[in-house]
């Protein structure tokens, strides 16, 4: 092919003007091939690009060329199908993407070692550290996980929230709560023992941290309950002695026994009746039937 026909089939007789058509025919058949730019151009001109496997278009000022797609690339020159496309390199778009249906969002995945050169929020899932994370501009960072199955949360109304279980001792199934029954088990509970699980009965409970060898309250197992208690403690009252006096009289009194006392004052001339006296207390019952602190009362609920 010629690639450099103008397309102008000039005044010629017999096989002159056959040899004319036919390369003007040929470079329309090859889309005017050839390593290098045809010599004569018009506005939406094709051109395939021998030198570089391109497929290009002459633009409407017919003052350049643009790319239409990658001839190297048969299933659809390297332009993105409208089902299924799978794209090389880097993807780059100035709006936004948005994406409709039930699939998901695959992101790239590899170990540490493998992590890309970065820029500012890029995301990835880390293979080694079994994480999502980011870049803020400084360093990769866990992405939030979402919540954790197991996690124990108190809410702020009786209806229970999507996803979650109220924690109040139910036998739930171990098929369609799989994913709790995973991180749990049985240590509420084995429910019947085959298809069932407990869940905690934290119903009306305070919860305690798991001591788990602080020291601060020992001999605790994982998800054991107490009773309540009050600390050992003494209740002490100090009694020396003391008398009270009943009055004083004038003149002298005889001698007596038992717990009246005559004490004669400093002149003699006075006496003061003194009676001994004895203390008695009672401690009384006291207080409600629990031991507990100022609360407020709201649901746990554990995510499934």
């Amino acid at each position: 092919m010629s690639n450099g026909h103008d397309f102008d089939i000039g005044n010629a007789v017999g096989a002159t003007f056959r040899s004319d058509l036919n390369t003007c025919l040929g470079d329309i058949q090859s889309s005017n091939s050839g390593s290098s730019a045809p010599s004569t151009t018009v506005a939406y001109k094709i051109w395939a690009d021998t030198a570089n496997n391109l497929l290009k278009i002459r633009n409407s000022a017919n003052n350049g060329w643009l790319t239409l797609g990658d001839l190297t690339d048969a299933t659809n020159l390297g332009l993105a199908t409208k089902a299924s496309p799978t794209f090389s390199g880097t993807v780059t778009s100035g709006g936004d993407i948005v994406m409709s249906g039930t699939g998901s969002l695959q992101l790239p995945s590899g170990t540490t070692a493998q992590r890309p050169t970065p820029a500012t929020a890029d995301i990835r899932f880390n293979t080694t550290l079994a994480q999502f994370e980011g870049y803020n501009g400084t360093a990769w960072g866990e992405l939030a996980d979402g919540v954790p199955t197991g996690s124990v949360y108190t809410f702020a109304t009786t209806s229970v929230p999507s996803g979650y279980l109220e924690c109040n001792g139910a036998a739930v199934s171990r098929s369609t709560y799989s994913n709790l029954f995973g991180i749990i088990s049985t240590t509420w509970g084995a429910g019947d023992g085959s298809s069932t699980f407990n869940l905690p009965d934290l119903r009306g409970q305070f919860v305690r941290g798991w001591d788990n060898s602080a020291g601060v309250d020992s001999g605790r197992s994982f998800a054991s309950s107490q009773s309540d208690q009050n600390k050992s403690h003494n209740h002490s009252v100090t009694d020396p002695g003391h008398n009270h006096t009943i009055g004083n009289y004038g003149g002298s009194f005889g001698g007596g026994s038992g717990a009246t006392v005559f004490r004669s004052d400093v002149s003699g001339t006075n006496s003061t009746i003194i009676q001994d006296a004895t203390t008695g207390i009672s401690i009384a019952n006291d207080g409600g039937t629990e031991v507990r602190v100022k609360n407020k009362a709201l649901m746990y609920v554990i995510k499934f």
